[in-house]
């Protein structure tokens, strides 16, 4: 069986999504038992043209994910969906992850100007907390500690409901689980870093110093064609909020290079804002022309050579960003906290929750372990560290607060 979980965030991604399908279905010409299936958001937007390619055994919708070994095993095509409830796809191990990947909303009411994926995944729509706290619980019996909340638009999580219990509630709930160690967030819209979640973030012990936020864009007139819902003031002031509680925090940004009507100095004015902002990497995202979008049907589209160059410029300013973050960990001393994933050219490593990567020399087995640090040199694309104890940082608080 060939499943392909596709993807249509942009052309290239399309383009992935339909050559791993051609390649499955090469093997099903030299053997006639395979079957192929796909799903994601790619074919959610495009069943007539996966037609069109071949004999796909199973097209399934996102809502669906967790009935394809039903589907199969009946043979049979799925005829409709409810796309306005949660898909629950529950699992208690993640297979060579330390981290566990928790979904916990899908869908998005955005529909911002540039993206196709409201379009595939439908409506908001939240996981119901039992189920959440159920699975978090069960993996950390099963030895994970640090746990990843996810969802095409995690800020609204539970606004759709009618019970007032949103992503601060959740967070709250899951913090109170003894064994969980730490909890990341993925991508959340400026805007919603509500009142209700800072003060969480504030008394919070577990919460990893580390946020990822969608600007898209650095100046006001392509946020407010884009349907964006900040200005870049707006935008200054949330990240401004979070250093204030989080000096060290670790803050990514997506940006689109190339987005219709960004001319030479729109994208100048997106390169200052980002120069005096206080961030420490960037996602960036050469412009798609994603059909269906209202950004497709602008006319003043960017030429693709034009968007690679700004993309590049983009790049170089990240490196240089994240470089000057791992100088100030580096003189701050700060403690930071993992979970061990591997041992990788004679050192064991993690993913921090600074979101830097780390290295710790040791003979002794530590996958797994969780466990503190404090840095001491760059190594590689990261920091290499040295183990500190609960002791040591009982004694360093003490010093720091005299």
């Amino acid at each position: 069986i060939y499943l392909i979980n596709s993807c249509t965030v942009t052309n290239r991604t399309d383009y992935k999504s339909r050559n791993a399908l051609r390649k499955a279905l090469q093997r099903k010409e030299n053997n006639p038992a395979v079957k192929v299936v796909i799903t994601g958001c790619y074919s959610q937007r495009n069943h007539d043209d996966i037609r069109k390619i071949g004999d796909v055994d199973l097209i399934v919708d996102n809502n669906e994910k967790s009935k394809i070994y039903n589907l199969i095993e009946q043979e049979k095509k799925l005829s409709s969906c409810n796309p306005d409830i949660f898909d629950e796809l529950s699992t208690t191990q993640m297979i060579d992850h330390t981290r566990a990947f928790i979904k916990v909303q899908d869908g998005c009411d955005y529909y911002c100007a540039y993206c196709a994926v409201a379009f595939a995944r439908g409506h908001s729509r939240s996981r119901d907390k039992e189920k959440v706290l159920e699975q978090i619980q069960i993996l950390t019996e099963n030895g994970y500690r640090e746990f990843v909340l996810g969802g095409i638009n995690l800020g609204i999580y539970g606004h759709e409901k009618e019970d007032n219990y949103y992503l601060a509630n959740l967070l709250r709930d899951i913090e109170k689980i003894e064994d969980v160690k730490l909890i990341r967030l993925s991508s959340i819209e400026p805007q919603l870093f509500s009142e209700a979640l800072l003060n969480y973030f504030r008394e919070s012990e577990k919460i990893c110093p580390h946020f990822h936020i969608p600007l898209q864009a650095g100046s006001d007139e392509l946020l407010q064609k884009m349907g964006r819902r900040y200005t870049t003031t707006e935008f200054s002031q949330t990240i401004q909020k979070l250093r204030q509680i989080f000096p060290y925090c670790a803050i990514g940004l997506d940006v689109i290079a190339g987005l219709p009507g960004e001319t030479d100095e729109l994208f100048q004015k997106t390169y200052s804002y980002l120069s005096q902002l206080d961030f420490n990497y960037l996602h960036v995202f050469s412009y798609s022309r994603r059909p269906g979008t209202r950004a497709a049907k602008m006319t003043n589209q960017v030429n693709g050579k034009i968007i690679n160059q700004r993309s590049n410029i983009l790049a170089q300013l990240s490196k240089k960003k994240t470089d000057n973050y791992l100088s100030t960990l580096l003189d701050s001393e700060i403690i930071l906290r993992g979970v061990i994933e591997q041992k990788k050219d004679g050192f064991w490593t993690t993913l921090s929750d600074h979101f830097i990567r780390i290295y710790l020399s040791s003979e002794k087995n530590l996958k797994k372990k969780y466990l503190h640090f404090v840095p001491f040199q760059k190594k590689f694309d990261g920091l290499e560290v040295k183990r500190i104890n609960v002791e040591q940082i009982s004694e360093r608080l003490e010093c720091d607060s005299m």
